[in-house]
This record gives structure tokens, C-alpha cells and sequence, in this order.
């Protein structure tokens, strides 16, 4: 019995309740010394969370100041006259390009930033829609993929624009990649009591049903997918940023061919 009441004297002195019963005690000076070490850990905990915030932090501005100049090259190199020497700054410029991307969105899940910086709002699932195609419209039109929306008129759902937009874009951007010329990509939004359902559809390979629960981890790379370009991060920042807001995403192999990715939104505040 004394060695049980010793033990629970400790223990809520590491849970911080009943201060004065603890002090009193005959275990005092170890408490002491247990409150010490923790407030110690405590401190060390949050200057590390604030360093690696502020190192990701700083390593995204980096990398968006640096986009303007490097579009600037990527402009003037093409309007080089046709050389060797015109294609290799092109494709330097792209890799660079390609770097600098990576380099923020690998900002953005190692720092932090989307759970600061996620403020979810009413807004119009058309206007999300329309935002995120617009940046796979150009590599669609290259591979003659058309798209099919069906989008409810007036359907609104608890969502931050910005940052929702382009986890709807790295879906449809790997729809784009993977699906082949001439097929289809169908995005269309379900209303429900307390949530929107968008799903998007494609027309791809499909997913080895052992891979689907692997395709959201960082830096994964599916078998059949090791030479496509990417560095596996595009579908963990698409996740992260839905569960930021409340809601879920989900991805299914249609029973014909291609993929079915569902994203979950909240209609309501917590």
C-alpha cells in the first residue's frame, strides 16, 4: 500500500494535479527534481518545433523568390533562335523549376505549415473546381484529355480555397500524367446532410490493390510509376491538407479501368 501511494503521488506529479498533497509527501525532493526535468524537456520540445518551423518556413520563401528569375530564363531561353545550346538552358530551367516545387511542398509537410495555415471558409465547390483545372488544362490539351464536370449549381462546402485547390489539382495533375491520350477525366460533387463528396475519375492504369493504402506515404513511389516524374510527395500533401480541414480522401480502382479519388469536405463547423 505505501508503495502504491508513492507511485501515485509520482504519477500526479508528472500529470501536474494536486500540487500540495505531492509536496507534502515523502517523495518531495524527487518530484522536484521530475517537474524540473520536464519543464526542461518541455522547453527543448518547443525550440526544436520552432526552429524546424521556422528553418521550413524560410526554405519555402527561398524557393518562391527564387521562381520569379527562374521564369524569367525559362521566358528568355525560349525565345532563343533553335540551338544546342537554347535546349540545355531550357532543360536546366526546368529541373530547376522541378526542384524548387519539391522543395516547397516538402516545406509544407515537414514544417507544419498547412495546420497554420489552413483557414477553412464557405465557399463554392464550382470555383474549386474551376481553379484547380485550370493549372492541367495546358498538359491535358497536349495529350488531347478532355474533361467532364458536374458540379451542383450553388453547392458550397467548409474549405480553404487556396490550399484545397491544389490538393484537387495533384489528383487531376496525376490523372493528366498517368491516363492515357484521347481518354477522359470526370470530376463531379455528391451534396450530402453534413458533407461534399468530389470525386474525380480517370481513365488510367489503375492501382495495384496492394498499393493503395501505400500511395499516401511520403516519398512513395508506385512499382510501375519508378521513372515518371515526381518525388512522391504530391498525394501526402493532398491528404494532409483535406485532414487539416476536417474531411478525408480516399482513392478506389473503378471496375473498368482507372481510378475513383474521393475527397470528403465538411458542411458545417466544428
Amino acid at each position: 500500500m505505501r508503495r502504491r501511494r508513492l507511485l501515485n503521488d509520482v504519477q500526479r506529479a508528472l500529470e501536474g494535479r494536486d500540487h500540495s498533497a505531492v509536496d507534502e509527501s515523502e517523495i518531495a525532493p524527487i518530484v522536484r527534481q521530475l517537474r524540473l526535468k520536464r519543464s526542461e524537456e518541455e522547453t527543448r520540445d518547443r525550440r526544436v518545433t520552432e526552429s524546424y518551423r521556422n528553418l521550413a518556413a524560410l526554405v519555402s520563401d527561398i524557393a518562391h523568390q527564387c521562381k520569379t528569375p527562374l521564369t524569367a530564363a525559362a521566358m528568355y531561353a525560349e525565345m532563343l533562335p533553335p540551338s544546342a545550346e537554347a535546349e540545355a538552358i531550357g532543360k536546366q530551367t526546368g529541373k530547376l523549376q522541378f526542384l524548387l516545387d519539391a522543395l516547397v511542398k516538402l516545406s509544407r509537410c515537414e514544417g507544419g505549415l498547412i495546420e497554420e495555415n489552413v483557414h477553412p471558409v464557405m465557399e463554392s465547390v464550382e470555383t474549386l473546381t474551376a481553379q484547380a483545372l485550370s493549372a492541367v488544362v495546358p498538359a491535358a490539351e497536349k495529350k488531347s484529355i478532355v474533361f467532364s464536370v458536374d458540379i451542383p449549381q450553388g453547392l458550397t462546402a467548409l474549405f480553404d480555397l487556396r490550399w484545397t485547390a491544389e490538393a484537387v489539382g495533384t489528383i487531376l495533375d496525376n490523372g493528366v500524367k498517368y491516363g492515357p491520350e484521347n481518354s477522359k477525366i470526370t470530376v463531379a460533387a455528391h451534396r450530402y446532410q453534413t458533407y461534399v463528396r468530389l470525386d474525380i475519375l480517370d481513365e488510367g492504369p489503375g492501382i495495384p490493390e496492394e498499393e493503395l493504402s501505400e500511395i499516401w506515404k511520403r516519398f512513395y513511389r508506385g512499382k510501375a510509376n519508378r521513372n515518371a516524374s515526381g518525388i512522391g510527395i504530391g498525394l501526402t500533401l493532398c491528404r494532409m491538407i483535406v485532414q487539416a480541414q476536417g474531411g478525408r480522401v480516399l482513392c478506389q480502382n473503378r471496375e473498368d479501368r482507372g481510378c475513383r479519388f474521393s475527397i470528403f469536405l465538411q458542411t458545417f463547423q466544428n
